[in-house]
């Protein structure tokens, strides 16, 4: 005759005792995650970076409007190398995109559709006074709304966006770059009232563009 044993069925324990080890490593994985998103990415000394409150920038779409950044300098999926000063901003395919600061359009490229992996993309590039160059990707199929040659102002609608080229979902990808020293260059946004002006992957921000 079998002995009653006190207590839950072993099978029950048993389950309940993996799914709390199982829970624990998860924890663990998630703060390995967080640790390496804090040291590998996002911008790393803010002393290279221009006073908010100095910066010609302003975020590149419509004044009061909220956007999600997805990726900022340093990202950990794309932005490293020549464009670890680059940002992600989530944005619906359509959305308007603004000029962050006023300057000349020197390219237009629009006929691309489609996206993945090295697919071609479209993009709209500003040079700006000082010789700089803004420039806005993953712009939607005939989504540019100037034209090489045109002066434009910051705030004005330059193109639609889209989800064109190497792209995992609609955003905008921006970064600006300096010729005479190469590659991007880091940036503040006058209008991001936190985070020293410079966006953080994963918070929101509202633009004064236009305002």
């Amino acid at each position: 005759m079998g002995r009653d044993i006190p207590g839950k069925p072993p099978r029950r324990r048993a389950v309940r005792g993996a799914a709390a080890v199982l829970g624990i490593l998860l924890l663990m994985l998630l703060g390995a995650g967080l640790a390496a998103y804090a040291v590998f990415t996002g911008p790393r000394d803010l002393s290279n970076y221009p006073p908010a409150a100095e910066s010609p920038y302003l975020l590149p779409w419509s004044a009061g409007v909220t956007r999600l950044c997805v990726q900022s300098n340093r990202g950990i999926v794309s932005h490293r190398g020549g464009e670890q000063y680059a940002y992600d901003f989530y944005m619906p395919e359509g959305s308007d995109v603004c000029a962050a600061r006023a300057g000349e359009v020197v390219t237009v490229v629009r006929h691309h559709d489609g996206h993945g992996y090295r697919w071609p993309n479209n993009k709209v590039v500003v040079r700006h006074d000082d010789g700089t160059l803004a420039a806005y990707l993953h712009i939607q199929k005939d989504g540019s709304r100037v034209a090489v040659g045109d002066r434009v102002a910051q705030g004005q609608v330059i193109a639609a966006s889209g989800h064109v080229g190497n792209s995992m979902m609609p955003h905008l990808h921006f970064h600006v770059s300096d010729p005479a020293r190469g590659g991007t260059i880091p940036l503040s946004f006058a209008d991001v009232k936190r985070h020293s002006g410079v966006p953080r992957m994963f918070f929101r921000y509202t633009s004064g563009n236009g305002r």
